[in-house]
């Protein structure tokens, strides 16, 4: 999400470099106060016309991730993200700078779930993105006991009866109400499991002034599987935070407002507050976040230009949650882009 308000930052800049040349492009109050051109100048000014817009680079980079802690620790994850973009349209124009094709292999190692995902990301014009990913996931029962932890069938009633209560010991939760025990009379023993993950994310994206605005939307098909266990078994989802079946589809519909500080580039400073819905199909159950959110990276590339380090922070409550309603939820992360390639760009003729 950062990557994709940050780059509606160009759009920005774009707009303030194209009202500074209208400035400069009008007369003087006094025609004779306006020098004349020679005939060099007008050689120069006329060779500077037609040279054509650098282009721009294809690159590789690195991206590595911490998140220390969250609102518990199935929330905490070590990632590294390794892509390859190249621009998609090479027309210049607010609506093509940002174009692009990337491609690559992200790893998040959640220590409750490991999901190793490729992805493809097209921006084929600036105010609209597509990202596809297709994860496998392994979920891990040590050192955290985490894994696969399935309704039991008294756990399984009390979802049909509704009877869904925060901090309850007959509520939907994985744990009792004291000492934060396996409350197994809702869930079984967690064991280790596996299977597949689709996800296709497309977004809508627009800027106004410092303003960014963006909608994403989010379809997610899990397909997991486990000896013994039918595919409408219920499980807890430590990705998505709430119950679904082991086949199902939930879709989420998310809007985010920045306000984008002007900081020169590289360094970037968003503020914004985020709502996000989220339903899961096979269950019926809902979500409904809000937060806000705070986005920094460092003013200077460091180390020979090539990495750019970056801080994240997402503070909030669950408005409506099958488990934890209006628990308190917070994820920091910190982070670093590495460069590993950049193409050599050259005026075409």
């Amino acid at each position: 999400m950062i990557k994709l308000l940050s780059g509606l930052s160009t759009l920005s800049l774009l707009f303030t470099t194209t009202a500074l040349l209208a400035d400069e492009a009008k007369p003087a109050d006094d025609p004779q106060a306006t020098p004349q051109a020679t005939p060099k100048d007008a050689k120069a000014d006329q060779d500077a016309k037609a040279d054509p817009p650098k282009p721009r680079p294809t690159t590789v980079d690195l991206s590595l991730f911490w998140v220390p802690w969250g609102m518990h620790y199935t929330r905490a994850a070590l990632g590294a993200s390794l892509a390859y973009k190249t621009p998609l349209v090479r027309k210049p124009g607010i609506l093509w700078d940002t174009t692009n094709v990337s491609a690559g292999v992200r790893n998040l190692y959640g220590f409750v779930n490991n999901s190793l995902t490729a992805f493809v990301e097209i921006t084929p014009i600036a105010v609209f993105k597509l990202n596809v990913q297709a994860a496998y996931d392994v979920l891990i029962v040590n050192p955290f006991n985490g894994g696969l932890r399935t309704l039991t069938p008294a756990g399984a009633q009390r979802l049909k009866d509704g009877d869904i209560e925060r901090e309850s010991a007959t509520s939907i939760d994985w744990v009792t109400e004291k000492g934060g025990l396996d409350n197994f009379s809702n869930f079984r023993t967690p064991i280790g499991a596996n299977g597949m993950r689709l996800r296709v994310l497309p977004t809508l994206q627009g800027k106004v002034g410092p303003i960014a605005v963006q909608y994403n939307f989010g379809a997610d098909w899990n397909l997991y599987s486990t000896p013994g266990l039918g595919n409408d078994t219920i499980y807890h989802d430590t990705f998505t935070f709430t119950l679904r079946k082991l086949h199902d589809f939930s879709h989420a519909h998310e809007l985010v407002v920045a306000y984008n500080a002007p900081i020169k580039a590289p360094g970037e400073l968003l503020l914004g507050v985020t709502t996000r819905y989220q339903h899961v199909v096979g269950t019926g159950l809902s979500q409904l976040t809000m937060n806000a959110l705070l986005f920094a990276r460092y003013p200077k590339k460091i180390w020979g230009n090539r990495v750019s380090p970056f801080a994240a922070a997402n503070v909030g409550t669950n408005l409506i949650d099958p488990m934890w309603q209006y628990a308190f939820s917070w994820v920091l992360v910190l982070g670093a882009d590495f460069n590993l390639y950049t193409s050599k760009t050259e005026k075409t003729e």
